[in-house]
């Protein structure tokens, strides 16, 4: 990789505030952005709560009103047990 003079200069100072060598410096900032885009990043309970009523908003919209699915998925699971599935 080809860095500029001042490139260089800003990385051999941040290698030198974290105590390391420029390469190795380099290589670790490499790895934690190669994981940042790998690894799926943990969610806050406030953005699970808040996709959570984002769909159940999507949701309510494709139910009609006095239709309860879940009455009807217990219903299906209740015909499958005396069918045997």
């Amino acid at each position: 990789m080809r860095v500029t003079p001042e490139q260089h200069q800003l990385l051999k100072d941040a290698a030198e505030r974290e105590h390391r060598s420029i390469s190795s410096f380099v290589l670790n900032a490499a790895l934690r952005e190669a994981q940042a885009h790998t690894l799926p990043r943990q969610r806050t309970r406030e953005e699970v709560d808040a996709a959570i009523t984002r769909a159940q908003a999507m949701m309510k919209k494709l139910v009609p009103p006095g239709r309860s699915l879940v009455d009807e998925v217990i219903a299906e699971r209740r015909a499958e047990a005396v069918r045997g599935e």
